[in-house]
């Protein structure tokens, strides 16, 4: 992306920090959406040209995410809206999976401390999850895992590979705070982590992805 649209982009990610923090309910349900729209159309906008599958695919990822974003806003009014929010952001990782596996490589070894924190994190959150969500978050932290994988396994230019891993690890990182924060402690400051941290991953995902496709094109 160009500097403008990475500027543009952040810059309404930093409105809705400060719509959260300072409680401005409607800038924040406002904005929050936002981010993962203005994603997709600049994605939209840089392959539109010669628009693949995968284009598709990330494009439907975005989407999930707005939904899952959307969902999380509200979950304070209606508990379900946790789970929604959830499996909207399942369907988000399954489409990252989908995308990063088709120009992988095994690598057992690189992979195993994916699979060593999602494993450990559990084991320290396991008898804090109410039982109507450990189904659920049990399902997810295995699709995280899988995209986390994907995203080592993956195979492009060096640019793009530590673009797309170091997004698939601060996406896991804000999960990581949300699950935390949710179930074990409240963090101090966690909407602000939560989001920069998913602020910078969806970013760095993104722009990684785009950097693999100039190749491929």
């Amino acid at each position: 992306m160009s500097r403008k649209e990475t500027l543009a982009y952040f810059i309404l990610g930093a409105v809705n920090i400060i719509a959260g923090v300072t409680n401005i309910d409607w800038l924040n349900y406002l904005t929050k959406p936002l981010l993962m729209i203005t994603l997709g159309v600049l994605y939209f906008q840089k392959t539109k040209n010669n628009l693949t599958s995968q284009d598709k695919i990330m494009l439907a990822a975005l989407l999930f995410s707005c939904f899952g974003d959307t969902f999380l806003m509200f979950q304070g009014q209606n508990p379900n809206f946790f789970l929604f929010g959830l499996g909207s952001f399942l369907l988000a990782q399954i489409s990252y999976t989908t995308i990063f596996r088709k120009s992988r490589k095994t690598a057992y070894l690189k992979s195993v401390p994916f699979a060593i924190y999602t494993v450990g994190l559990l084991f320290i959150l396991w008898d804090k999850i109410p039982a109507a969500f450990l189904g659920a978050i049990i399902l997810y932290s295995f699709a995280i895992l899988m995209m986390g994988i994907g995203a080592v396994e993956r195979q492009s230019n060096a640019k793009s590979y530590q673009y797309v891993l170091i997004g698939a690890i601060t996406f896991i990182a804000s999960d990581s705070l949300i699950a935390i924060n949710k179930f074990a402690f409240k963090i101090s400051l966690s909407d602000v982590w939560i989001m920069a941290t998913y602020i910078i991953a969806q970013y760095l995902i993104v722009e990684g992805v785009l950097l693999g496709r100039k190749k491929a094109v």
